[in-house]
């Protein structure tokens, strides 16, 4: 799930600021807190909410990037060096999860913009922009030190520990086409190479452990293609009939558990990811849609609306046009709707067989993985406050287990399945434990 904040709804007014409106000191913000906290109280009705557990702070600058997973929080900063010319220093930092431990300072050299950081054992891995155009990078360094083992004209998509391979997609803009790498951790020679074909697109799928094992390819010509991302070697292939308006309007290619759905305006035929088996044909219009694993398959029109198709047979089981967004948790669905800047609609949870309402979580939203006891971590703020509570959600039960209130944020909080990460107003970086303080 994305990692997505709504406003709580109109804020109806702070208390007065006793140093006048132009200064607030600082023994006055536990009060503010502890308010905002009973007010909360009062909106969801609850009989108790708990003390915030303390956070561990990370110190951080306006104008670093932050970048959370699992296990580990990164930090990249400016580095060394004058500032502005197209060859820069950065420093990434990292921090271990939950306790927000240091574990390592790396320089590395870069002539664009960070959007990516992750690591391997005793390598980090950073993607960047090289230039406007749309050309991005990626290197690998040793932790602690300034050393690039090596460096890639490609983005940096997976990376599989236990292979030693790194998964990377070139984009070449006015250059051709995608070109895929799989190639080796520790040296960055690649291990295979796979050019993207001009008339088709190329997806991945098969995720384990938060890496694909799959490339599913289809071209306009008809061409389906499932590789192997370890070896690069195809596992199975197969030649269909393209109805022609795959060549007007392209074709579609949406993994879907153990299915892969190829398509476009004339409906779905699902093929076995396995060994590309036809599997069934559905009418529904592919075009200008998007596919979830949600339980059954949701496909999601770009502007709204979701048909819900079971995977053993194609058929469409219910339909909706207001929903927008689902998420899978457990044997439900959470979705949503388009709320504009009033926030009115609940998250609802619903039935994936009948579409069938379960019941709503208010303005509750989720974000983060789901945990393995079937929770999902829910945040609520108001509009203009510092204040994000947090919370978990159980869609079976229905219940909220407010569990405390990050204080003076900025709104950018990103939860694991045992923290929860936010920036601070003063741009440094915060986590709480999610758990009952």
């Amino acid at each position: 799930m994305g990692d997505v904040l709504i406003d709580l709804g109109e804020q109806h007014g702070r208390p007065p600021d006793p140093a006048g409106p132009g200064r607030r000191p600082h023994r006055f913000r536990a009060f503010l807190a502890a308010l905002s906290a009973a007010l909360l109280t009062t909106l969801t009705g609850a009989a108790a909410y708990p003390a915030p557990a303390a956070p561990v702070i990370v110190p951080a600058r306006l104008g670093d990037n932050m970048f959370v997973e699992q296990s580990r929080l990164y930090l990249v900063s400016a580095g060394p060096g004058p500032r502005g010319v197209a060859v820069q220093n950065k420093i990434v930092s990292t921090y271990a999860l939950p306790a927000g431990r240091l574990l390592s300072r790396t320089t590395v050299t870069v002539t664009g913009a960070i959007f990516q950081v992750t690591s391997a054992g005793d390598t980090v891995l950073v993607s960047y922009q090289v230039d406007t155009v749309g050309a991005e990078a990626t290197v690998a360094l040793a932790a602690g030190s300034d050393r690039a083992l090596w460096r890639a004209p490609a983005r940096l998509l997976s990376v599989s520990p236990r292979a030693g391979l790194v998964l990377l997609r070139e984009n070449r803009p006015y250059l051709g086409d995608p070109r895929w790498y799989g190639v080796d951790l520790a040296t960055g020679r690649p291990r295979w190479t796979f050019e993207q074909p001009a008339q088709g697109y190329t997806t991945e799928a098969g995720y384990v452990a938060g890496f694909p094992h799959r490339l599913i390819t289809a071209t306009t010509a008809g061409h389906l293609e499932v590789r192997d991302t370890t070896t690069g070697a195809p596992v199975s292939a197969v030649d269909v009939r393209a109805p022609a308006e795959w060549s007007r309007r392209s074709v579609g290619v949406w993994p879907a558990g153990d299915l892969v759905l190829v398509g476009g305006v004339g409906g779905i035929t699902a093929y076995a990811m396995a060994d590309l088996g036809r599997r069934w044909h559905s009418s529904v219009d592919l075009s200008g849609r998007w596919v979830q694993d949600c339980v059954a398959i949701c496909v999601f029109g770009y502007r709204g609306g979701v048909q819900v198709l079971d995977p053993v047979t194609g058929r469409v089981r219910w339909a909706a046009d207001h929903w927008t967004a689902a998420d899978r948790a457990g044997g439900y669905l959470l979705v949503n709707r388009n709320e504009g800047l009033e926030g009115r609609y609940p998250l609802t949870v619903v039935e994936p067989e009948t579409g069938v309402p379960h019941g709503d979580f208010g303005q509750w939203r989720p974000a983060g993985e789901v945990r393995a006891d079937g929770t999902v971590v829910g945040l609520r703020q108001r509009i203009a406050d510092d204040v994000v509570f947090y919370a978990l959600l159980d869609p079976a039960t229905l219940a909220v287990r407010v569990l405390g209130s990050a204080t003076f944020v900025s709104g950018d909080c990103r939860p694991t399945t045992e923290v929860l990460v936010c920036r601070r107003i003063d741009a440094s970086v915060a986590v709480w434990p999610l758990t009952e303080s």
